[in-house]
């Protein structure tokens, strides 16, 4: 249930409640031979999802697709996979992802004009996920020292089953040829443990116009964790710049960037997770926003399938040019939530 401030357009304010509801499926098919290498191949499917939920990869039914080798040497990934910054990127321990300020899955809020999701325009995501799913050859080394790499290269921005197949849109300011490089390293510190991580994105501009500009996406991320009798205490966060406009790639402009912050901690006791978030979003470009999240939360793991989460979360929005639906430049969100995810 959520309520929204008024202005000149909703003088009374808007509230509303309803569901939200997310299904996705995914198969993996692997072979292991008696030198230990690995051979397979996944998919992750998005059978159903609504206004406010699931849009994580531009509404893809197939959002991973890709074959993979597991050596001593590293991992190997062809397709359409999640690149490797965003895989090695830490941003803080979450309760649950389907709730969260950090990459949502289901969103709490509505533009009364045309019950879409209002904070569907941005979707913050703090680790580099310039490439999407959008097909690419990744490769993950194994850990050593604790320390451990990755890079992919994305040849076009094209959701298909293979890289170089499929035709990229030929619109101005296309991103192609993506090379990522990512860093984790994890380690213990007495009986503390600790977690780093930064990833780097940049892609070079085709059909460029006068603002057009080269990819460039950096992330940073630290994560720590420390047992005090039977409560494991965890917090962290990252912090990310990129110069394409509110996260869109194909928005790479001279001039423009946008800053993104998450700093989350969470207390475990046996079933019970407690979390609280924090999240800021400064983007710089033909609209200036400033988008301000806060979130607490209480999971509880019913068993290792399902877990029921309660909790409140808020927003402010603020733009320097124009108004939102409700006829001023800010706005101001809360709701409260009750989430049940089930893991199969």
């Amino acid at each position: 249930t959520a309520a929204q401030s008024g202005g000149p357009g909703f003088p009374g304010g808007y509230n509303h409640s309803g569901g939200s509801s997310l299904l996705t499926a995914n198969i993996r098919l692997q072979r292991t031979y008696d030198n230990g290498l690995i051979l397979g191949a996944r998919t992750d499917v998005l059978l159903h999802h609504d206004k406010l939920s699931g849009d994580n990869y531009g509404n893809d039914t197939f959002e991973r697709l890709y074959v993979f080798a597991q050596t001593g040497f590293g991992r190997v990934e062809l397709g359409q996979a999640d690149g490797a910054a965003y895989t090695l990127g830490l941003v803080g321990p979450i309760v649950d992802e389907a709730v969260t300020l950090e990459n949502r899955n289901i969103s709490h809020f509505r533009d009364p004009l045309t019950k879409d999701d209002f904070a569907g325009f941005f979707q913050q995501t703090t680790a580099v996920q310039s490439t999407s799913n959008y097909a690419k050859l990744n490769y993950v080394s194994p850990r050593l020292f604790g320390l451990q790499l990755g890079a992919s290269f994305t040849p076009n921005t094209v959701r298909t089953p293979l890289p170089f197949t499929g035709n990229a849109p030929d619109s101005a300011d296309r991103q192609h040829n993506i090379f990522e490089f990512a860093v984790n390293y994890t380690s213990y510190f007495s009986d503390l443990a600790v977690g780093l991580s930064a990833g780097y994105a940049h892609g070079s501009v085709e059909h460029a116009t006068a603002s057009g500009a080269d990819l460039q996406d950096f992330a940073f991320g630290a994560q720590f964790a420390y047992m005090i009798s039977d409560v494991r205490l965890s917090w962290g966060g990252a912090y990310r710049i990129t110069n394409s406009y509110l996260l869109d790639i194909n928005q790479a402009r001279k001039g423009q960037n946008t800053h993104g912050l998450h700093l989350s901690a969470m207390a475990e006791y046996g079933s019970w997770l407690l979390g609280v978030e924090y999240s800021d979003a400064d983007i710089n470009g033909p609209v200036d926003h400033d988008i301000t999240g806060y979130q607490a939360s209480i999971g509880y793991k019913l068993n290792d399938n399902l877990q029921i989460t309660a909790g409140w979360q808020w927003y402010d929005y603020n733009r320097n040019i124009g108004v939102f639906y409700n006829g001023k430049p800010d706005v101001g969100l809360s709701a409260g939530f009750l989430s049940l995810g089930y893991t199969l």
